[in-house]
This record gives structure tokens, sequence and C-alpha cells, in this order.
């Protein structure tokens, strides 16, 4: 058997396998949106601190800071962007003073196809919800659900299970 090292393309082949394989492990970039908006979505609440994925770009991540205060009460981005795998949100009830976080693994519950999609978090009370929108007509069949102003779109809840019994706001 000849040694690696008399056949150097086959350790620049190997070694460019290697690369490209540990490319494909990190997410995927997807044309697709992520959004909140506690100031019409859930007056009672105040939005501590939210991380969508990695955090990478301004819009998918926020906390409290002593230069700035409150992270925004609402953000939206869309484009190319990394597919998250978890969302992270800590937010305090202001009538109580109360503060919940939540860690939801995305992974288990978002579909394979996300191009365009929208993800879309609601902080009410101690429950977090999390909804995915398709910007398509929302079929007769389906209650309205999620945030309000997207009531005439395809609205999946993917986070509780168990969706509310009325759209929020």
């Amino acid at each position: 058997m000849k040694s690696l090292v008399r056949r150097p393309w086959m350790v620049l082949w190997l070694a460019g396998a290697l690369a490209m394989s540990g490319c494909a492990l990190g997410p995927r970039m997807v044309d697709h949106a992520f959004e909140f908006d506690a100031r019409n979505d859930s007056p009672g609440v105040e939005i501590l601190a939210f991380r969508y994925g990695a955090g990478d770009y301004l819009a998918t991540h926020g906390e409290v800071t002593a230069q700035y205060g409150l992270p925004p009460q609402y953000t939206g981005i869309n484009g190319p962007m990394r597919l998250g795998d978890t969302l992270y949100v800590k937010w305090r009830l202001k009538a109580t003073g109360q503060q919940f976080e939540e860690t939801v693994d995305l992974k288990a519950v978002l579909p394979r196809e996300m191009e365009r999609q929208r993800i879309h978090f609601v902080a009410q009370d101690r429950t977090l919800f999390v909804y995915l929108i398709d910007p398509v007509p929302r079929p007769a069949d389906w209650r309205a659900i999620g945030p309000r102003k997207y009531q005439y779109e395809k609205v999946t809840q993917i986070h509780p299970a168990t969706p509310p019994t009325a759209p929020h706001r």
C-alpha cells in the first residue's frame, strides 16, 4: 500500500472533501423573514431579550443594556440569511413585573422548505407563541390564528402545540 505522501492529489482531495462536509453541517442560507411586534401584539409585555439563531444580524438579537435600556420592542428582517436553529425570548409582564424566558428548538418544528416564510413570535402573558407565516391567502377551511395583521394569510402555529382560541389583538 502506498502512502498518501506519495500521492499529493489524494491529500488535497481528502482535505477538500472534509472542508466541504464541514460547511454543509452549519445553518443553511434561506430567503426568509424573522419578526415580532410587542407594541401591537403584546401590549402588556416588555421584551427584555431575544435571539433568533446565531444572531448574526442586528435585527435578530437584542437585550437590556445599561447604555440603551430595553431592546427594540419590534423588529423585522427579511432576505437571504442563516436559518435559525433556536429562538430565545425573555419577557416581563408590565402589570406584575414577573419575568419569563423560553428557548424554542426550531429545528424540530420548521418545515424543510422555508423559502419566503416568515417566523413571527408573540409573548402573551406566560406563553410564548411562535408562528410560521406563508405569504399565500389563507385557505377557507383554515382558522385565523396568530397576529391579527396576518389573518388573511396562511398561518401555522409552531409553538406551543395548542393554538390560542383567537388571533392576538
